[in-house]
């Protein structure tokens, strides 16, 4: 589905991304994770074409990303951020219906479109009135992920799209998204710091350090074989409640 080849980025003397190899296959969920700075949401951008390679090239089904056919390429492409990046001043049933309104969609169409996403995604009907700041964080993630599936792309593309979220709600929409990810059978790239999230979401997981892929397959294999200690390292660093002081 996606390829990045030898790709680097930098930002002035920082180094984003450095000589990028990875291939994202089609019909699969991969979580992108490494500390702050690995350089996940940079290839997460990169694949939507919000960042450009200074070397290297990117490819979506083989072909490279090009300026030119960016905004065709973009339609088969949904993208949701943290607390869904609404626009404040439309309703949660306009920011859903922007794009497809922009396209000609007919009203019966986008209503019958969004009624089906609000119940996949299990958004109550009244909220699809109100506006993002009278929504609860996960009711404005939900229509974030409403309005990435409006078109009905081929790839999901989430930049840690949980991570405002209480604990509560946050484990609420995990099971909820890896059943609609499990249902839509589409590509997912998911962008994480929570490595247990990322291990009940995705398969493969691709952890990054300071711009390079250190190491990328199955959570189990990360933990039971990793290529240097940093990876165990990383896989074991959080805490859990169950497990003794």
């Amino acid at each position: 589905m996606f390829e990045l080849r030898h790709v680097s980025r930098r930002y002035g003397s920082s180094v984003a991304l450095e000589d990028v190899d990875l291939r994202i296959e089609a019909g699969r969920s991969t979580a992108l994770i490494g500390p702050s700075g690995a350089g996940k949401s940079t290839v997460l951008r990169m694949l939507i074409g919000l960042e450009w390679p200074d070397a290297g090239t990117v490819l979506f089904r083989g072909e490279p990303l090009q300026r030119a056919r960016l905004l065709e390429q973009r339609r088969r492409i949904g993208y949701v951020i943290q607390e869904g990046g609404l626009f404040p001043h439309l309703t949660a049933a306009g920011n859903v219906a922007l794009l497809a309104r922009t396209l000609g969609w007919s009203r019966a169409r986008i209503d019958a479109r969004v009624q089906e996403l609000a119940a996949l995604c299990r958004l109550p009907g009244d909220a699809l009135r109100r506006y993002p700041a009278e929504l609860s964080g996960g009711q404005r993630q939900r229509v974030g992920l409403i309005r990435a599936l409006m078109l009905d792309p081929e790839v999901l593309l989430l930049d840690e799209p949980l991570g405002a979220l209480d604990p509560i709600i946050r484990h609420e929409l995990q099971a909820q998204m890896r059943e609609l990810f499990a249902t839509l059978g589409k590509t997912v790239v998911l962008v994480t710091h929570d490595v247990a999230e990322a291990a009940y979401l995705a398969d493969p997981l691709v952890l990054l350090r300071g711009g390079r892929v250190v190491q990328q397959g199955p959570a189990r294999e990360l933990l039971q074989a990793p290529v240097e200690p940093f990876v165990r390292a990383f896989m074991t660093a959080q805490r859990s409640l169950e497990s003794p002081a």
